[in-house]
């Protein structure tokens, strides 16, 4: 696939296009403004790749309107100068801002546009509020040596050979930015999550498998347009006759949110059954119970059932296992195990929705050994898995709030049938999550445990899936780091040290040290101060648009500005972060906030290389190693947790 990145400046007094050519390792700048016009090398520019796929971050609903716009008018310019142009540019990107700031479609659609897109923004589903990511943010988390905000405001008219250079800069760092994340994309990175997974063509396998254009669809969308398609097949209807609302109701009554099956033998949890049964949740109702068995506390909400764990270590050894029990599958599962549908679409959901299940795990088995049927099984699995989410979505046309009940207050409900069996029968359980438990038995009740799940999995034609663990090691149900018997490690939480991409990794060092001490053993000290990645020390601060950060010298009382975005270590020579109030600001938060309270004082280094190894001189140690030992003396209980520690470099030899 050809391809060249790009990205725009569309300011008041001056239009920039940066492009880089991965083929050929080439970067081209076109400028127009009051001195400079290069509109029509640009054009030429576009016209020669035409056959390329113009890569962009958000270009959809930005770079690429704007772009088209330019393409479809420019033949009408040929007597304005490079001022009247950039005016014109400068207006047309303000309309499309103001049309998506509004929630309207952008002036072309996609299948409009001249030049074949590859949005990464839209593709890694950025533009939903939950994972939107700035590209500013993208450098941070990417470890990226430049982190830079716009030099130059938009609205400036004129500017001078130098303002222009620091533009151009900033705007081939953003192309170099969307480069790199276009590398991650497409799976040519060393990051553990994103390694050798090629979104690309992954969606080009899709479209050849369910006739579905989906090149710049978000995972979450295109596990919508296959259940579409499966449907659409099953109903003998056209897409445009899909519904496009959901299913409301004023009310659900849990009681028809129960299956028949579900059955308790012990009089508390019968009683709590019964609560549930005779609740009725009305549109605003949140669905919130809890109830405590055999010394655990388990609660119950929309998201599943979750034990309330306590920081704990637990160990196998000659006499207890740790076993952990995930049901496959559980949400699909439960709908199909019980005939359950949206009630506006019919039994034909149902039928398609079967169909997709049947298929993925028909396909399952070849999909290690082939990538193109990986990919299908996983196309499968998001859209499956997608049905559960979507029920509960207003906005989808899937919406029946009685079958995401259904589906959660069963799942839910049937472990607690599982939990119940183990406690009545002296096997402990440690913690309950979602979609799974964790218990820790004798090894002589190894065979007594088979026949619970036994009975269980006929009552509740769930299938379950095992995993032993040689440590389990808790903050709480939603943190913990687990050592499998065959030596590999599941993290969660406060432990997880590698991060997808639009959350934020500060201060990896931290779940870095808790592993290398509770899993390998290593002295925390120690490992700290000789690990030397700057970046794992590094955390990052995000302001909104109605504030900024500002740097103090605390002995000359010195102000430092910066931006919104900034990259920092805790540090022993460094400035007081602030975060500031700007004056047009109309809320009612505080003028000023500091990022660390205390005496902590902080080194931003928003330019930032691998080799900056003069920085470790300047680091706080003291503050990173109390904020692990804190962690590992909240699990280990009673130990107790030093307060002050020494710099090696500062220590004494006494003689």
């Amino acid at each position: 696939m050809k391809t060249f990145v790009c990205d725009i400046e569309t300011i008041k007094g001056c239009f920039l296009l940066c492009a880089y050519v991965p083929e050929q390792d080439s970067w081209h700048d076109f400028v127009i403004n009051e001195s400079q016009n290069d509109l029509y090398p640009m054009i030429k520019f576009l016209d020669n790749h035409k056959e390329h796929y113009m890569v962009t971050y958000n270009g959809l609903s930005f770079d690429g309107q704007v772009i088209e716009y330019i393409w479809r008018t420019h033949d009408k310019w040929f007597d304005k100068s490079g001022k009247e142009i950039c005016e014109l540019i400068y207006k047309k990107a303000q309309d499309v801002i103001d049309d998506t700031n509004h929630g309207l479609f952008p002036p072309y659609r996609e299948n409009e546009l001249t030049f074949k897109q590859l949005d990464i923004f839209r593709i890694n589903h950025y533009d939903n509020k939950n994972r939107m990511v700035s590209l500013k943010r993208l450098e941070y988390e990417m470890d990226l040596e430049n982190i830079e905000e716009m030099p130059i405001s938009h609205t400036k008219e004129s500017f001078t050979e130098d303002e222009l250079k620091q533009l151009i800069h900033y705007c081939r760092n953003d192309v170099h930015a969307t480069y790199e994340f276009y590398l991650v994309t497409t799976g040519k990175t060393e990051h553990p999550l994103y390694k050798g997974n090629d979104q690309i063509q992954l969606r080009l396998d899709i479209q050849e498998e369910f006739g579905i254009e989906c090149l710049n669809y978000s995972d979450s969308k295109i596990g919508d347009e296959i259940i579409k398609k499966y449907y659409c097949e099953e109903k003998g209807i056209s897409y445009k006759d899909l519904p496009r609302k959901g299913f409301f109701r004023k009310e659900v009554k849990l009681k028809h949110c129960v299956a028949d099956y579900v059955k308790f033998q012990t009089k508390e949890l019968q009683a709590f059954l019964k609560e549930i049964k005779d609740t009725t949740l009305k549109q605003s109702d949140d669905f919130k119970k809890a109830i405590k068995f055999y010394g655990n506390t388990y609660s119950f909400m929309k998201g599943g059932i979750h034990s309330e764990n306590k920081p704990e270590i637990f160990e196998a050894d000659d006499e207890y296992m740790i076993v952990d029990w995930d049901v496959s599958s559980m949400y699909p599962a439960t709908i199909i195990n019980n005939g359950r549908y949206p009630y506006h679409l019919g039994k034909e959901f149902l039928s398609g929705y079967k169909k997709m299940f049947d298929k993925r795990l028909a396909l399952k088995p070849l999909a290690k050994k082939d990538r193109k049927i990986a990919g299908i099984v996983g196309a499968l699995k998001l859209s499956v898995n997608s049905v559960y989410g979507k029920s509960s979505d207003m906005q989808s046309w899937i919406y029946d709030r009685q079958l995401t009940m259904f589906t959660t207050i069963n799942g839910e409900l049937s472990l607690l049938m599982l939990i119940e069996a183990y406690e009545l029968n002296g096997l402990h359980i440690i913690s309950a999550n979602t979609d799974g438990i964790t218990a820790r038995i004798r090894r002589s009740d190894e065979s007594k445990m088979i026949e619970i799940n036994k009975w269980w999995q006929e009552v509740t034609q769930y299938e379950l899936e095992r995993t032993d663990y040689k440590q389990l090691i808790f903050s709480t149900v939603n943190d913990y780091i687990a050592v499998k018997t065959d030596g590999s490690i599941k993290k969660k939480g406060d432990f997880l040290t590698d991060f997808e991409l639009h959350k934020n990794k500060s201060f990896k060092i931290i779940p870095l040290a808790l592993e290398a001490h509770f899993i390998d053993g290593k002295n925390v000290e120690e490992f700290v101060y000789n690990h030397k990645n700057i970046y794992d020390f590094c955390g990052r601060a995000k302001a909104s648009r109605d504030f900024h950060y500002e740097g103090v010298n605390k002995e000359t009382n010195e102000i430092t500005h910066y931006n919104k975005l900034i990259r920092y270590f805790v540090s022993t020579n460094g400035l007081k972060l602030l975060k500031i109030k700007n004056p047009e600001c109309q809320t009612n938060a505080a003028e000023m906030s500091e990022v660390h309270a205390g005496e902590w004082l902080c080194t931003v280094c928003n330019q930032l290389t691998a080799n900056d190894t003069h920085h470790f001189e300047n680091v706080n140690y003291t503050f990173y190693l109390e904020k692990i030992n804190e962690m590992i003396a909240k699990i280990n209980v009673g130990k107790k947790v030093k307060k002050k520690f020494v710099d090696p470099n500062q220590l004494s030899l006494g003689f």
